[in-house]
């Protein structure tokens, strides 16, 4: 009796079977969503239209990818989204090729399905952000390493090069990467030999150069995005937060997945049954993992602010588990689940009374309703006041500025950023203030407890009616709306 011709295919023709059908998948999804731009992504949009070397709070390969598929594809949210799908995909089959190398392909086959399926690739998957090009990138620089500890070359060393250096135009996270691969320089025989001469210093120089013009567009631009990076650490509260800790641990079950996390910090404090390669691989998952929770304990920290361990982190699970039967077929279910939540989440998602009835309305309550927004300001806009023509529209919050650019209110109104202070504290504040004027003008403002602020900056500054909007399952937008006269930008720093 013939075998069967599923047991044939080999496990990297099941990985191009399961990037294939799962990037259909998100591709089907995330066009058939009715969800709008949330402010991050119009803000990446709109540096697309106007490319540099530089933003202010992010390098510009963002912007760069943004503007090529559009290029191709036009301006619909479906296409500025396009790229994160199957950029996904690509650093996928790289951890699959990456790990095969010197282990073997079942090891590479999981490792890839862990990184794929895990819960925040499959949201990742549906939105742009900066994390899906460093991610590619940093799987790019892991990939590079592997094949030059096993035979050195000019082709891996230059990849190694591009990888780091598109990876620090993409997010300087990548920066994480650097001190792991130095002390492996130091301390691994194999990496010593083929970095420590002519290849590592030509791979080194050659990221240098890529991120040189980043460099010096900070340079001309008071640094903003570094001084922006560094802000966010937020260390000017109280010195310890444990349960901001607590929190950014739990986050990462969401992150990577509720059976993947637990076997990963196992893993990682197992270290030592790990082969030499793993341990090193283990280091670039925990150094980012500490850093973020030291933030995290002494400020805050974001969910994805540790996304750059979890190239590693989904070797080291499989590596871990390879030879432990039982937790693998513990992690493939959790596969399964996860999977299983987050396409239901998806198809919910696309009639927007389901996703409100499973409780999703406040997490995408941010990108909905942004054309409603702007025909209400526009409506407002053109009623004018008192007889007076407005002569553009204020905002004092990026998110705002950003969607309602995108969605078209630049069209119909002059559009710009109110400032706290007088130096910018976001991209739109930097190319876009409110400068001084005589003339009327609307200003649409989110954040309460300024009203005083507002007022200082007006010689007369009449509310108007607010903006109320029904974003569905019970939340609303709620916007106030001002009529202000002869504005005058602020001379002194003021709290944020």
């Amino acid at each position: 009796m013939s075998a069967s011709p599923l047991k044939n295919i080999s496990y990297r023709q099941w990985l191009l079977l399961l990037i294939v059908g799962t990037l259909a998948l998100r591709w089907a999804l995330m066009m058939a969503s009715p969800l709008n731009l949330h402010g991050d992504e119009a803000q990446y949009w709109a540096w697309s239209q106007d490319l540099d070397w530089g933003y202010f709070s992010k390098p510009p390969l963002i912007a760069w990818i943004i503007a090529l598929f559009t290029s191709v594809f036009g301006q619909a949210e479906w296409a500025i989204r396009l790229p994160s799908a199957l950029l996904h995909s690509l650093t996928c089959w790289v951890i699959f090729v990456t790990v095969r190398k010197p282990f073997d392909a079942r090891t590479g086959f999981w490792a890839a399905c862990f990184y794929l399926l895990m819960p925040g690739v499959w949201l990742s998957s549906t939105i742009i952000s900066t994390d899906v090009p460093l991610l590619l990138c940093w799987a790019l620089a892991l990939n590079a390493w592997v094949y030059l500890r096993d035979a050195p070359s000019w082709p891996r060393a230059l990849q190694l090069g591009l990888a780091v250096g598109f990876g620090l135009l993409a997010k300087y996270a990548m920066l994480f990467f650097v001190p792991v691969l130095g002390l492996a320089v130091l301390f691994d025989g194999k990496t010593r030999q083929a970095l420590l001469g002519f290849k590592g210093f030509a791979a080194g120089a050659l990221a240098a150069a890529l991120f040189l013009p980043n460099i010096i567009w900070n340079l001309n631009h008071d640094f903003a995005t570094l001084a922006h990076t560094a802000e966010n650490a937020n260390l000017s509260g109280p010195l310890l937060n444990p349960l901001e800790l607590l929190s950014f641990w739990v986050s990462q079950l969401g992150v990577f997945g509720p059976i993947a996390f637990p076997v990963l910090i196992i893993a990682l404090f197992k270290w030592k049954q790990l082969p030499v390669l793993g341990r090193w691989i283990a280091g670039l998952a925990i150094l980012p993992l500490i850093v973020i929770s030291l933030e995290a304990l002494l400020s805050r920290a974001n969910a994805n602010w540790a996304a750059t361990a979890y190239i590693a982190s989904p070797i080291i699970v499989a590596l871990y588990a390879a030879s432990r039967p039982k937790l693998m077929t513990a992690l493939k279910i959790g596969l399964a689940g996860q999977s299983a939540v987050m396409i239901i989440a998806g198809i919910a998602l696309i009639v927007p009374v389901w996703a409100n009835a499973i409780g999703l309305a406040n997490s995408v309550k941010r990108s909905r309703a942004w054309p409603e927004t702007v025909r209400a300001i526009e409506k407002i806009y053109a009623q004018g006041h008192e007889g007076n023509e407005f002569s553009g529209v204020a905002t004092d919050n990026r998110l705002i500025f950003y969607d309602t650019l995108y969605y078209g209110l630049n069209e119909t109104a002059p559009l710009s950023m109110w400032k706290l202070s007088p130096a910018p504290g976001n991209h739109a504040e930097m190319t876009n203030p409110f400068s001084r004027t005589e003339k009327p003008v609307l200003l649409i403002t989110y954040y309460k407890g300024r009203d005083d602020l507002y007022y200082e900056d007006f010689e007369r500054l009449v509310p108007l009616e607010p903006i109320d909007i029904d974003l569905g399952g019970g939340k609303r937008r709620q916007l106030n709306v001002w009529a202000g006269y002869s504005y005058t930008p602020p001379s002194t720093a003021r709290s944020r």
